[in-house]
């Protein structure tokens, strides 16, 4: 068997197992690429669709990510292809960003983290985690997910118009791009909602660069009116308007779920959906090793914060986009960043230990949960 797979991708020893593995660069694959190749393994910076795939024999797509916006699932329902991703995969390693991010834009403004009026715009497998663990911060949290409520959401939080969430303290945006119908998500936050916010407030992206109209959002801030931003994700990638990057307050190169863990889970739910589709018994996991410790008292917002930043910086990440910019292929800079990234663990990587207060226990907990 014959399988094309992303350079970027580990965790492939299953698969290698099953046939011949090709890597490759995903942004730039081509139908020659593919070859005879029947199973074609992808992460967000492929487009599949019938350019890429017509006349080849691929049978079997996966796509290690959480978002199927570069799929055109269409077609490969309309070729009998099968199909699977991986959602919530990085859920975790998305919410380790998202609390750091936080924590470090309620530094720079002296505010305590419980303070604050959240909206989780979003309540998929990323959402859904971010909600519950700034809920057990303290935070007070609302959500809006328009196709949730239309299909009848009873969950633990409370859904809203998006409209009614704008004076939030805290918007953090976790919504998959979608282009057309009644809930599509590009430019969500468009030039009128962006006028609405203000320099007290938080925005936080790591979904798609386009839910955010990028060149409203840089006019807000360079006229000082925007919210203090941070951005994982940006609506041109490969390219990152310099002016953006130096408006915002932190910004990374697509990498917020760019764990170890999330990565591999990324793969191994691809391996089990293409098994299922073969009914092909499933090769067993390796067992866990024994987890090296970790020691930081929490008793404030500042020490929750150094605790995330032992397993991860997001201002390492900041610095090296920044560096990217000045040479002289910025976008392939971009790519190369996410290509060579270090590894980055999740917290639960390892045990916990040190004084926790009461107001960060269930955090911390959450945070450390196998």
């Amino acid at each position: 068997m014959q399988i094309v797979a992303d350079a970027n991708m580990p965790g492939l020893a299953p698969f290698e197992a099953l046939g011949q593995v090709t890597r490759v660069e995903g942004r730039t694959l081509t139908r020659e690429q593919l070859g005879d190749a029947e199973v074609l393994l992808v992460r967000s910076v492929t487009r599949v669709d019938e350019h890429l795939l017509a006349g080849s024999r691929v049978r079997f797509v996966g796509s290690a990510t959480i978002g199927t916006d570069h799929v055109d699932q269409g077609y490969l329902a309309r070729q009998d292809i099968a199909f699977a991703h991986a959602p919530g995969c990085n859920a975790r390693a998305v919410a380790e960003y998202v609390l750091q991010a936080l924590l470090v834009l309620c530094q720079r403004q002296q505010r305590r983290a419980a303070d604050c009026r959240v909206a989780v715009v979003g309540l998929g497998n990323v959402g859904r985690r971010v909600a519950d663990w700034l809920a057990a911060l303290g935070l007070s949290v609302q959500a809006c997910d328009p196709p949730l409520a239309a299909a009848g959401y009873h969950g633990p939080f409370t859904l809203a118009p998006l409209e009614s969430l704008l004076e939030a303290d805290v918007i953090t945006l976790h919504v998959p791009l979608t282009r057309e119908g009644p809930h599509a998500t590009r430019h969500l936050l468009d030039a009128r909602r962006l006028a609405r916010l203000t320099p007290s407030q938080m925005l936080i992206n790591t979904c798609r660069g386009p839910v955010v109209d990028n060149q409203a959002l840089l006019t807000q801030l360079s006229r000082g009116q925007g919210p203090a931003t941070i951005l994982d994700v940006w609506e041109d990638e490969p390219r990152v308007p310099e002016a953006l990057l130096k408006q915002v307050c932190a910004g990374s190169p697509h990498v917020a779920g760019y764990s170890l863990e999330g990565k591999l889970a990324g793969t191994r739910m691809l391996y089990e959906a293409f098994c299922q589709w073969q009914q092909r018994p499933l090769e067993p996991t390796a067992d866990d090793q024994d987890k090296a410790l970790l020691n930081q008292d929490v008793t404030s917002d500042a020490q929750l914060l150094a605790l995330l930043q032992q397993a991860y910086r997001l201002e390492e990440d900041t610095r090296r986009l920044a560096d990217s910019l000045a040479e002289p292929d910025p976008a392939g800079a971009f790519d190369r960043l996410r290509k060579h990234y270090p590894v980055r663990h999740e917290l639960h990587h390892w045990r916990h230990h040190g004084q926790v207060a009461s107001g960060w226990q269930a955090i911390v907990s959450r945070l450390f949960a196998s």
